[in-house]
């Protein structure tokens, strides 16, 4: 019998995981039998009614397409599918505030090293001038990274050095740890702010990039 029950729970384990699922903006997921992927749609059939209409779905819904063999299709490899073009290896796809290269999704900062390889004497001074503020803001970002712990361990550092004991001590040993504290947190926020702003001159300079390979 319990033979039997494990049969059954492998036979049906499989059969749950042998579809295709498309995963979308507006809905759950859906499994499916994906037909086809051309013009602006994605054709496919319910899984569980195999001889049921056929369905279609806008690709701008589409978020990502996992198979039943485990493949993924990205946004971004279903954008150039549907759009009919393949865009050339070394050109960068940005949406919104994502970057895909080679049917790959990449960080800002693969990116960037990317673009670097490049001789800036062949870019406009447009391209070189995104390229440059891009690097003042890592090389910012980098900065309070660095001061926000140096801040709060020097805080620390001179708050221990008052005795406790005695109320005036203990009033500077609680500046000086609200300070470093105060130091770590605002190092933080500005960190933050300075990669924010990193990562849309890079988003820029890919745009120019494009342009300026081809």
């Amino acid at each position: 019998m319990i033979k039997i029950c494990l049969l059954t729970a492998i036979f049906i384990f499989g059969k749950l995981n042998a579809q295709d699922t498309i995963f979308n903006k507006n809905e759950q997921p859906l499994l499916v039998r994906v037909l086809e992927i051309s013009g602006n749609e994605v054709s496919y059939k319910n899984f569980y009614n195999p001889d049921g209409i056929v369905r279609k779905i806008n690709s701008e819904l589409v978020v990502k397409i996992v198979y039943e063999n485990g493949k993924t299709e990205s946004r971004f490899q279903l954008k150039q599918k549907t759009t009919g073009s393949t865009p050339a290896s070394e050109m960068f796809v940005i949406e919104g505030k994502h970057i895909a290269i080679n049917n790959k999704d990449i960080s800002h900062k693969e990116a960037f090293k990317i673009m670097l390889k490049k001789d800036p004497q062949t870019n406009s001074e447009e391209l070189n001038g995104a390229l440059v503020d891009a690097e003042s803001k890592r090389n910012g970002q980098i900065a309070f990274n660095l001061i926000a712990p140096a801040g709060f361990i020097g805080g620390i550092y001179f708050a221990r050095q008052h005795r406790y004991n005695i109320p005036t001590e203990k009033l500077k040993a609680k500046v000086y740890f609200i300070s470093g504290l105060s130091i770590c947190v605002i190092s933080i926020i500005t960190a933050q702010i300075y990669k924010s702003i990193k990562n849309r001159n890079i988003r820029k300079a890919a745009l120019l990039y494009n342009t300026e390979i081809y």
